[in-house]
């Protein structure tokens, strides 16, 4: 088939860019002629060219009509869908925050693939979709570039953050105390901590512990690794084969709200308590036979079959209105957040600026207190954008 893929950007590694990377190099090496649709291009793009995929930044240079989009993030795949108006779709759906991995609505769009169970559940109670076209392929790792397991120690002395969402600095500061208190030394690596490093499957042989959520657990799940799943405001359970289902239904990953466990030295000490060297192999073991890259392109593979022979609506019509009305409403929130938010702030401190210059000094603590209330207020509105930002 020729199969044309989207993504936001290829700039670093991450989540989704690993997963357009190893599925389209898979899909090729398979002999789908395979095109990514990626306006922002980094280095990244250069790891689809030994396998004969090939990355646009426009889509006027697609050297054909796709028999299939695969899209990933909302603005680039609904752009496909309308450059190819003879072409069916399905939406490889990452998450449902921030803006733009939502899945978006159009006849075209004939499954929406989510990558666990609970984004099932939640992406058709949220967005409304159609439960029949709904269906979910399994985060996964390619068992190829992770070849290499270490064995589980018998006691746990080095830990790794991994990946996710930055902790806030007092959780950071407690799960660092945590792991000093049992002796465990901690390191972390990830985006989120500036400190990136591009060879997971290197650096994760030396570490016996590992919090982390998503790709990052399974990686390490993978390696050889116990893992901890952690995010900020919530500290999640030691994986284990008793509790692999549960951590599997929700992408190995705390969901907030669903407990209140947090990050201490006794929580820690409670997980380093179950741990059991044969028992992290044996989810080593189940991760690398369940969740291998070629088993979620088998099924990606099905998925396309199922989607080219099921009836659509392919001539271009009026299906793009309803869609771009729930854009024009979006984006002016959007606009809200990236524009109007910070000239609110500036102009708040300009004004300081100012007032403290010309204020007699017996007035100032009573300025002090409306200019807090000022900065309040835009504080305020910054954490009601907070589901729309990135």
């Amino acid at each position: 088939m020729r199969i044309l893929m989207t993504q936001r950007e290829l700039l670093q590694a991450g989540g989704s860019e690993m997963v357009v990377v190893e599925v389209a190099r898979t899909l090729a090496e398979r002999g789908h002629d395979v095109v990514v649709f990626c306006p922002k291009v980094g280095d990244m793009a250069r790891m689809l060219l030994p396998a004969g995929a090939r990355v646009v930044r426009e889509l006027r240079d697609v050297p054909w009509t796709p028999d299939l989009i695969h899209g990933q993030h909302h603005l680039p795949a609904m752009a496909a869908i309308a450059r190819f108006p003879g072409t069916r779709a399905i939406y490889h759906c990452h998450g449902t925050m921030p803006w733009v991995e939502q899945p978006p609505r159009h006849v075209r769009i004939l499954k929406y693939v989510m990558m666990c169970e609970w984004m099932v559940v939640r992406a058709q109670a949220e967005f409304d979709l159609p439960p029949e076209r709904v269906t979910c392929v399994p985060n996964f790792v390619n068992t190829t570039r992770f070849s290499e397991v270490r064995p589980p120690p018998e006691a746990i002395r080095r830990a790794l953050l991994f990946g996710g969402p930055a902790l806030p600095d007092a959780e950071f500061s407690r799960l660092n105390g945590a792991c000093a208190a049992l002796g465990i030394e901690l390191d972390w690596i990830g985006r989120a901590y500036q400190n990136v490093q591009p060879r997971p499957e290197i650096f994760l042989q030396d570490y016996d512990l590992v919090f982390g959520m998503g790709k990052s657990a399974l990686e390490a799940m993978a390696t050889g690794c116990a893992v901890i799943p952690v995010v900020p405001g919530q500290a999640g359970q030691l994986i284990t084969s008793e509790t692999f289902d549960q951590w599997a239904h929700a992408n190995f990953g705390p969901r907030y709200f669903t407990a209140a466990t947090q990050i201490s030295t006794l929580w820690l000490k409670q997980q380093i308590e179950a741990y059991r060297p044969a028992d992290v192999a044996a989810v080593t073991a189940r991760v690398r036979w369940e969740r291998t890259l070629e088993g979620a392109v088998d099924r990606i593979e099905a998925i396309y079959r199922e989607v080219s022979a099921t009836p659509a609506e392919l001539s271009a019509d009026t299906s793009f209105a309803p869609y771009l009305e729930g854009l024009a409403r979006e984006v002016d929130a959007l606009w809200l957040e990236r524009e109007a938010v910070p000239v609110l702030r500036k102009r708040v401190d300009d004004l300081e600026a100012r007032l403290f210059l010309r204020t007699p000094r017996r007035r100032l603590p009573r300025l002090r207190s409306l200019v807090l209330r000022a900065r309040y207020g835009c504080q305020r509105l910054w954490r009601r954008l907070r589901p729309l930002r990135q």
